[in-house]
C-alpha cells in the first residue's frame, strides 16, 4: 500500500495560523458594531446606553431654536427684505417686465407707469434705496412719457430744486401749467416756491402776509403748502390759525404733526403760568421772538414788545431796549449781529448782558420735499 507522503510545515507558516485566526475574529467583530450602529443604541465601556450615530447631515449640530432669530441678508436702503423684493418688482415692471408684461395693451401700459412712478417717488426720498435724486427725475421723466398725471409735479420739482445738477426754477413753468389738470393744490405750492426761488432776498423786518398762491394751495389741503402757510402765520403771530394749519396736515404730513405737537405743548404750558405783571408777560413775549423759541425769530416784533414792557414799567425790558439801541447798523436800523448776539443773553441789574444757557430757537420741521405725502405709508 502507498502512503502519501506530505512535506514537513515550515516555522514560519506554523506562526501564521494564530495571526489569521486574531484577524477574523477582529472582522467578526466590527461587523457586529457595524449593525449594532445602524439599528440602535450601543453600549459604551461603562455599560451606559448612548444614541446611535446617524449619518451628518447640515442640522446635525444640537441647537435651541427657540432662541435663534433668522438672519436677514444685507440690502441697500432701509435693509428691509420685504421692500428689497418689492423694488426689484417695480423695477422689471418699470423696464416692461413681470406684470407690465402681462394682459391687455392697456394694462400692462398702466402697470408700467405707475411702477416707474413709485420708483421715482423712491429714489428721490431714499425709502427702501440709497436716494438717487438724478436718477428720480428720469424715472419722472419716464412716468411722464407713459402717461402718469402727477409725474409733472416731479419734473416741476426737480427743476426748482436741481435733483443732482444746477436748479432752474424757469423750467418748472411747463410743468406746472401741466399739474394744473390733475392737482391744482400742488401746482399752486410749487408755483409759490418757484416764486420764492427767483426773488431776490428781501431784509423787511416784519414779514409780510403769506400771499395768495400759498394761501390758495393750504385752503386746496396741499399738506407741504398748509406747513408753510402755519407758519408763515406765526410770523404774523397767528398762532391759533398756525396750529390749525398744522393739525389739518397731520395726517399727511410728519413735519405737520411734529409742529402741532409741539406748538400745541407750547400754548398749553403758556397758558397755564400765571402772571400777574403785564410786563413780566410782554418780556417773555419779546424773548420768544427775539430767540425764535416756539416761532420764527422776528427781531421787529421783538423789539415793539421789548418796548411794550418797558413802557409797562419791566426794569429787564428797559434795559434789553437801551441795550439794542447802543449799537446800530450803519444806516441807522437794528443791527442783525447785535442783535443775534444779544437773543443768547440775559441784561443783569447793571445792564451787563450774560449768557443765557436756556435760550435756544426751536426748529419747526419740513417734510423733506413736496411729494412727501405721496410716498406710501409702508415705504416711509
Amino acid at each position: 500500500m502507498r502512503t502519501r507522503r506530505t512535506a514537513p510545515r515550515s516555522p514560519a507558516l506554523r506562526g501564521l495560523r494564530p495571526a489569521l485566526g486574531t484577524l477574523l475574529a477582529l472582522g467578526l467583530q466590527l461587523g457586529a458594531c457595524a449593525q449594532a450602529l445602524a439599528t440602535g443604541p450601543i453600549a459604551d465601556d461603562r455599560g451606559l446606553q448612548r444614541p446611535a450615530s446617524s449619518p451628518p447631515t447640515a442640522a446635525s449640530p444640537s441647537i435651541d431654536r427657540a432662541h435663534v432669530q433668522p438672519a436677514a441678508p444685507t440690502l441697500g436702503g432701509n435693509g428691509r427684505p420685504q421692500q428689497h423684493a418689492a423694488l426689484e418688482q417695480l423695477r422689471a415692471q418699470a423696464e416692461g417686465g413681470g406684470k407690465a408684461s402681462q394682459g391687455p395693451p392697456a394694462a400692462r401700459k398702466t402697470a408700467q407707469r405707475d411702477a416707474a412712478w413709485l420708483l421715482a417717488l423712491l429714489t428721490l426720498h431714499g425709502a427702501g434705496t440709497p436716494a438717487d435724486p438724478a436718477a428720480a427725475r428720469q424715472w419722472f421723466q419716464r412716468a411722464h412719457e407713459l402717461g402718469h398725471p402727477l409725474a409733472a409735479a416731479g419734473l416741476a420739482w426737480c427743476a426748482i430744486d436741481g435733483c443732482g445738477s444746477a436748479p432752474q426754477p424757469v423750467a418748472a413753468t411747463p410743468w406746472i401749467a401741466a399739474l394744473r389738470r390733475s392737482d391744482p393744490a400742488r401746482a399752486n405750492y410749487l408755483e409759490w416756491l418757484r416764486a420764492r426761488h427767483l426773488a431776490p432776498l428781501q431784509g423787511t423786518p416784519r414779514p409780510p402776509p403769506p400771499d395768495g398762491l400759498l394761501a390758495r394751495a393750504a385752503a386746496g389741503g396741499n399738506p407741504a403748502a398748509q406747513v408753510d402757510y402755519g407758519l408763515a402765520l406765526l410770523e404774523n403771530n397767528q398762532r391759533a390759525a398756525a396750529l390749525k394749519q398744522f393739525r389739518q396736515a397731520a395726517a399727511r404730513s410728519p413735519a405737520a404733526a411734529a409742529n402741532a405737537e409741539w406748538l400745541s405743548n407750547r400754548e398749553a404750558g403758556a397758558e397755564g403760568v400765571a402772571d400777574g405783571a403785564a410786563g413780566a408777560r410782554w418780556l417773555a413775549e419779546a424773548r420768544r421772538y427775539h430767540r425764535g423759541d416756539g416761532v420764527p425769530a422776528n427781531y421787529a416784533e421783538a423789539l415793539r414788545l421789548y418796548q411794550r414792557a418797558a413802557n409797562a414799567g419791566n426794569a429787564e425790558a428797559r434795559r434789553m431796549v437801551e441795550t439794542i439801541f447802543s449799537r446800530r447798523a450803519p444806516d441807522g436800523g437794528l443791527d442783525i449781529s447785535w442783535m443775534q448776539k444779544l437773543a443768547r443773553m440775559n441784561l443783569d441789574a447793571q445792564g451787563q448782558a450774560v449768557p443765557d444757557t436756556l435760550a435756544g430757537a426751536h426748529a419747526f420741521a419740513h417734510d423733506p420735499t413736496p411729494l412727501y405725502d405721496l410716498v406710501p405709508p409702508q415705504w416711509r
